[in-house]
Order: structure tokens, then C-alpha cells, then sequence
């Protein structure tokens, strides 16, 4: 009876979560959502699952592809509303890319990744979803590339964007 009333009384004061004591039945003793009476560690389990299965994978690139204007949206509202967040995003990456620009790069290898960004551009500009890409990561979790003419390279947008900020050897 104790269960119901921690329950009600969460619902009531408009709490997102409530807490029993008791174990759910895989054993958790964890918070339970109010809507749900649902136990947050199981939730957390089953959508962590949910995520890595091929099925669900195929499901949000089908999305992806069918709607791109409304995830497009949802990312300029994004934007708007959290300004400060998108700038920061920005100004993290640029800082990094500064960090990882040797200081012994001559005017020669910095002319060539100028020439690299342009040829990307050009691509761009004809219809080509092209850009640049560090082999190895500038932000990656194990290892960081360098800002580098041989650490980059042209690839399709597609491509890039699978391989996100891994290095593959």
C-alpha cells in the first residue's frame, strides 16, 4: 500500500520520478517513473538495447533520409534556442583544430590545406557532396591527429559522416 501512496503523492506533486524501496522484477532498486511506474534502470537497459540492434538502426536512416527538412527544422530551432551551446560547439572545434596546428608548418604546408579546402569547396559548388576529413581525429577518444596536409583528405559527405570521430587502422 506504501508503493501506491508514493506513487500518487509523486503524481500529484507533479515529480518526474518517485522511489519505493522495493526491488522492480529484475531486481533494481532504483527510481520508478511517475507516468510509467516503470523502473529507470530497466528503461535505460531496454533503450540502450533498443539502440544497437540492426533494426533500429535501418528504422533511423530510413528517418534520416525521409526527413530531412523536419530534422533540418528541429535543428535551426535547435539553434535558436540554444545559441550559446552552438557557439561554444563551434569555438570547441576551432580551438582544437588551433591546438593540433603545429607551429613548425611552413608557408608551403599551409598553402597545401588551403588548396585541400578549396578543392572541397569547388566540389561543393558543383553539386558534389564532398569535404574534408582528418584521418586520423582531432577529438578522438583514443588517439589525436594533427591539423596536418597529410592527415587530411577529400572524401563524400556520406563517408565522413559514418566514419565519425573514429580512426580506423
Amino acid at each position: 500500500m506504501a508503493a501506491k501512496n508514493e506513487h500518487h503523492q509523486a503524481k500529484l506533486n507533479g515529480n518526474i520520478y518517485y522511489y519505493t524501496g522495493k526491488p522492480c522484477k529484475n531486481g533494481h532498486i532504483a527510481n520508478r517513473y511517475t507516468s510509467s511506474k516503470g523502473c529507470t534502470v530497466c528503461h535505460s537497459e531496454k533503450n540502450y538495447t533498443q539502440i544497437r540492434t540492426e533494426k533500429a538502426k535501418e528504422y533511423a536512416t530510413r528517418y534520416r533520409k525521409e526527413n530531412k527538412e523536419k530534422i533540418h527544422e528541429f535543428r535551426k530551432n535547435w539553434l535558436e534556442k540554444n545559441l550559446g551551446k552552438g557557439r561554444e560547439q563551434v569555438a570547441r572545434r576551432r580551438a582544437a583544430k588551433m591546438q593540433r596546428t603545429p607551429s613548425w608548418l611552413n608557408d608551403g604546408h599551409l598553402f597545401e590545406i588551403e588548396c585541400i579546402h578549396k578543392y572541397a569547396s569547388y566540389l561543393r559548388l558543383s553539386g558534389l557532396q564532398y569535404e574534408v576529413d582528418h584521418i586520423v581525429p582531432l577529438q578522438g577518444k583514443s588517439v589525436s591527429g594533427l591539423h596536418v596536409p597529410w592527415n587530411m583528405q577529400v572524401i563524400h559527405i556520406s563517408e565522413n559522416r559514418s566514419k565519425g570521430n573514429k580512426h580506423y587502422v
